[in-house]
């Protein structure tokens, strides 16, 4: 039965892309340092407690769901740009983009008696085929130790190969269990599902998910992180929240790179590359 490649912070990153391509998704052991996971419980947990549960097959019944991380948990914007993810993620999504950006941020947290989600692809919410590549690439980190009984995520390894038209089977899928500190990296593609948590305590897990630049974002950055909050970011931050203009001119202001108008001013804006772009296709006379 295929299983899914654990490794930890120090290992080579081209193991890790490879192993990626081959199964769908990696687990990177103990990836938070124990003071950074600290800091992420000490900020999520408080309010991921007055969150209510959702309700729905698919979002679940015994779940919390919340989002906007980037403003309400501190550390995500250090999780975000952290170098080691960021070259796994230039591997699968720049050859199909100039630049990418965060697509969703949300904490989940799997309480008792919860049922197996469904098992599905994140990347069906793009309605685009590419002839190779990726669209989207996730990477939930545990805040709890993640195991088969409190409803790890289950990936089916290789199923990001499969035809569209192959189901999984319940046998297919394996659990990412892990300890708490580290995170799982899985393609958009990739077929996968919260499992059941059949312990008595909960499971949480904070996912941060990128996407291509010329895509829409799931989450809208612009209102989720206040422009006040995003001018005090890093610009790699700031750029991965959507703050860039993605070849010809998607995303400008006023024909301008929006880091610009973020920042009033400071730095120099670069415009929109209309120009450049057409001179790379054939243009009728």
């Amino acid at each position: 039965m295929a299983t899914l490649q654990h490794f930890s912070p120090t290992d080579d990153v081209v193991d890790m892309i490879g192993a990626l391509d081959r199964d769908g998704g990696i687990v990177v052991e103990h990836f938070m340092a124990p003071e950074v996971l600290d800091r992420l419980r000490a900020s999520l947990l408080p309010t991921l407690r007055d969150i209510p549960d959702c309700s729905g097959p698919f979002f679940g019944r015994a779940t919390r769901r919340m989002s906007g991380l980037i403003e309400r948990v501190p550390v995500c914007r250090e999780l975000a740009i952290d170098p080691l993810l960021l070259r796994i993620i230039d591997a699968f999504l720049l050859p199909n983009c100039e630049a990418y950006q965060l697509n969703l941020t949300q904490a989940i947290r799997i309480g008792p008696g919860e049922k197996a989600q469904f098992l599905h692809r994140d990347g069906l919410m793009f309605r685009t085929r590419l002839p190779e590549g990726e669209t989207m690439l996730n990477c939930m980190f545990a805040v709890d130790a993640f195991t088969a009984d409190n409803g790890a995520t289950c990936v089916v390894p290789g199923s990001h190969r499969w035809p569209d038209e192959r189901l999984p089977q319940a046998d297919e899928a394996v659990s990412a269990a892990m300890p708490a500190g580290s995170v799982l990296i899985y393609l958009g593609s990739v077929v996968h599902g919260g499992g059941a948590n059949c312990s008595d305590s909960t499971r949480t897990g904070v996912v941060l998910s990128y996407c291509l630049g010329w895509l829409r974002q799931a989450e809208n950055q612009y209102l989720a992180v206040p422009p006040a909050l995003a001018r005090t970011l890093p610009e790699r931050l700031q750029r991965l929240l959507g703050y860039f203009v993605h070849t010809p001119n998607l995303g400008c202001v006023d024909g301008q790179d929006p880091i610009g108008w973020l920042t009033a001013g400071a730095g120099a804006v670069a415009p929109g590359r209309f120009d450049e772009f057409l001179g790379d296709i054939a243009v009728p006379e």
